[in-house]
């Protein structure tokens, strides 16, 4: 597994000529606690941490920020927009965030991309302006601005937001009594157009449909199915099981995740913990500029959630080597529970962790018996194999932990001197439960199409599911996530027949058609710590260019069905080919009767029974986000 700058810390202890035995010595601590206080006192001993907080940015003189804005006037004036562009962008670069002259460059920006039609762009530049020094009497224009280029995309509800707003905000705007009249009412239209082609989308939009678990909510796992039960076994240690049959379709798990965030800082998602929206164009924090919000009701939740302890810190959380996204992760886990549960109870409950004999069935459960997904112990008791870790890597994870914690205290959060250790630690074990189940999961975070037929997707967000997190893998899953690509609630159907006594299984982003065995094993050794006992892996399937496409007595558990099997396949081959993949979610019932068919009749793997499965996946995603559309079509 790679990550940024992987050899920052051990590099520059190799030139102190320091580094010598500090594997050794790290190896030889017995607990996460003095581990992480050794390699505290190593960084602190040789001066690797930051001093201080202060970043002094040179910004050119004003003066010569407001002459690259007139300029850059002069410019649009002329209609000659990409030099204006060119000309608001060099007062950016050289003004204080924080000044007017910033403000009105972001406005002056939008709008000439505006005339460009580079409607995004246009979007980011006012929102952003809308955040910062932006003058109030001047405001109504950046939000009429926006939600004409909302209209050219065809963001209908957005641009009807903005224009509301717009309307909200000409109170305090100095015009005539009669011009405000007339401006009011092409906003007013505008409206209404919004109104009517949001009517249009209603008709014959495809709505998601109102997901229940077969069999209702799991007693004591709610996020469960309660035909399912959490059991032990030999070589896979817990996993989930069928109590009852299950057929293809049926919903069995519905999770939320206990913290996630975006996962690519190109990516626009809503960074709010509880939100995780997709839009074109997000408002940015207007003290650090560093995270993204769709609206300031989001913003004001990830305040209280902790945000405003992390603002100051966030350059610094980001320059972090490792993957700074989980690094961002574990800070925003931290504080959410910390200002939740107070630290000394939040002390405790690492501790306790620590220091319980924890049954490997029931961890993660609370003293009532339930594993809840929104629960801290439930999320910090997921398996983060730091025993199976290289030290290298160990060394690693507590040095990014002292960095974290030390930006923390430097900014003025208070931590006792006795749970520094505590605290460390915890960072560093949510350090590896994120980096180990947020990859095993990354099949299942919310994403975005690339392709109407949902065969090229991009993961859009870094996501945890503690109850997701406890079924296995198998290189053929008979559970898939189903429902809208970018919605932060996932739903598991099974996409296969799950007879009672079965284990249900998904998959870690490794399937049998696409990898051979070898190949597959050691991937899922070296990111997941684990030997894969699946039945393409012991029986070593074939990968999809070796798969039989044939019925013959080699491959035909029934002989008593070889004639209805063989009927329906050809009857299989000529559906295939008649329907559109965009289709196929209106063929479902079809499409299960068929592949309950092959399950009990044909042994696999089977070409016909690999691509009704793909089918059947595929018809279970759905793609409705009217952002998502915009996604799927480059300009």
């Amino acid at each position: 597994m790679e990550y940024d700058n992987f050899l920052h810390y051990s590099r520059r202890l190799q030139m102190a000529d320091a580094l010598g035995d500090v594997y050794v010595n790290l190896s030889a601590l017995k607990t996460a606690k003095s581990r992480f206080l050794f390699t505290r006192s190593l960084l602190i001993k040789h001066k690797m941490l930051t001093r201080t907080l202060n970043i002094q940015m040179d910004y050119d003189c004003p003066a010569l920020s407001e002459n690259f804005r007139q300029k850059g006037n002069d410019f649009f004036r002329a209609k000659k927009y990409v030099k204006a562009v060119d000309l608001y962008t060099r007062c950016l670069m050289g003004s204080e965030p924080t000044t007017e002259c910033h403000a009105l460059a972001l406005g002056n920006r939008s709008a000439a991309h505006f005339h460009l039609g580079h409607f995004e762009l246009c979007i980011k530049d006012a929102r952003w302006a809308m955040v910062t020094n932006y003058p109030s009497k001047l405001a109504y224009k950046l939000y009429e601005r926006a939600g004409n280029a909302e209209c050219m995309l065809g963001l209908a509800q957005r641009a009807k937001d903005s224009f509301t707003e717009c309307l909200k905000r000409l109170d305090e705007v100095d015009m005539s009594a009669e011009n405000k009249r007339k401006f009011r009412e092409t906003i007013e239209i505008a409206i209404t157009k919004c109104d009517e082609r949001l009517e249009d989308r209603k008709r014959t939009k495809k709505v998601p449909p109102i997901e229940e678990l077969v069999g209702g909510s799991n007693e004591t796992i709610p996020a469960l199915s309660a035909f399912v039960e959490l059991k032990m076994t030999e070589d896979m240690g817990r996993g989930v099981f069928a109590t009852h049959d299950i057929n293809p379709g049926d919903v069995v798990a519905i999770d939320e995740p206990y913290i996630c965030g975006p996962i690519s800082p190109h990516t626009e998602v809503c960074h709010y913990n509880g939100c995780l929206k997709l839009d074109v164009a997000l408002f940015p924090c207007p003290k650090c500029f560093l995270v993204y919000y769709c609206n300031k009701d989001c913003m004001d939740k990830a305040d209280k959630d902790g945000h405003y302890l992390e603002c100051p810190i966030m350059d610094f959380i980001k320059s972090t080597p490792g993957i700074p996204r989980m690094n961002e992760l574990v800070m925003k886990w931290f504080l959410k529970d910390y200002l939740n549960m107070g630290l000394k109870n939040y002390c405790s409950a690492v501790d306790n962790f620590y220091q319980s004999k924890i049954d490997p069935k029931t961890r993660g459960f609370d003293d009532n018996g339930q594993y809840k997904s929104d629960n801290f112990l439930t999320a910090y008791s997921l398996d983060g194999a730091e025993d199976k870790l290289s030290i290298d890597v160990l060394f690693f994870f507590n040095c990014i932990a002292v960095d974290l914690l030390h930006y923390l205290t430097l900014n003025g959060f208070q931590i006792p001197k006795c749970d520094i250790g505590t605290v460390g630690a915890s960072f560093v074990h949510i350090l590896t439960v994120l980096d180990m189940n947020c990859r095993k999961l990354n099949f299942c975070a919310p994403k975005i199409a690339f392709q109407k037929e949902i065969k090229f997707t991009l993961t859009i967000a870094m996501t945890l599911y503690p109850t997701i997190c406890l079924f296995n893998h198998s290189c053929d899953p008979n559970v898939k996530r189903s429902g809208e690509l970018s919605d932060r609630v996932r739903v598991m159907k099974a996409t296969q027949p799950i007879p009672k006594g079965t284990q249900l299984f998904c998959s870690y982003g490794i399937i049998f058609q696409g990898h051979p065995k070898d190949s597959r094993q050691e991937l899922l050794k070296n990111r997941f710590k684990f030997d894969c006992y699946c039945q393409p892996c012991i029986k070593d399937w074939s990968t999809s260019q070796y798969i039989p496409n044939r019925l013959s007595t080699l491959n035909i558990l029934n002989p008593s069905m070889a004639s209805t099997v063989q009927l329906e396949c050809k009857k299989f081959l000529e559906f295939s080919k008649s329907v559109n993949p965009e289709d196929y979610h209106q063929h479902l019932k079809y499409l299960y009767s068929f592949i309950k068919l092959l399950y009990t009749n044909v042994k696999r793997p089977f070409e016909l029974y690999e691509e009704c499965l793909e089918m059947i996946g595929d018809a279970h995603i759905m793609s409705t986000n009217e952002i998502i559309s915009i996604c799927e079509s480059p300009y």
